[in-house]
């Protein structure tokens, strides 16, 4: 019986193991962060979604942070530019970089603002490599 319960407890933790964002491929990689983004509550074809999960992992201090978010929209037509996630006064945008070489968007900016009465504020932006 114990035996049994042993191996429950072990299955179990396995499973739970697998089910944790780094047992994953992360979504973005930068020098400094790996970013995986969680899209399972979000309906296939949909063009917006308010159910995406980010989570980071600083790769210096090794910090975690997970967020919940959105598809970032625009226009009449609600054209994709990313994914918005918010923490206070604080927001995360993740969105593919701007500029020559990158027509197949495989490079994105990962970029953290403060919102400010003055305006926003970046405090952080390094572009990353999407992970396929």
């Amino acid at each position: 019986m114990k035996k049994l319960l042993a191996l429950s407890l072990v299955c179990f933790s396995l499973q739970a193991a697998a089910q944790t964002p780094t047992a994953k491929k992360p979504f973005f990689d930068s020098k400094s962060y790996q970013v995986y983004l969680d899209t399972s509550k979000c309906v296939e074809g949909d063009v917006e979604c308010d159910g995406i999960i980010y989570h980071s992992i600083n790769k210096k201090n090794h910090h975690e942070l997970t967020l919940k978010g959105s598809t970032l929209n625009i226009g009449p037509s609600h054209d994709f530019r990313g994914y918005i996630f918010r923490n206070g006064d604080y927001s995360y945008v993740l969105s593919p970089a701007a500029g020559a070489g990158n027509d197949d968007n495989h490079v994105w900016t990962l970029q953290v603002s403060q919102h400010q009465s003055q305006g926003d504020k970046v405090l952080f932006s390094e572009n990353g490599n999407v992970v396929e």
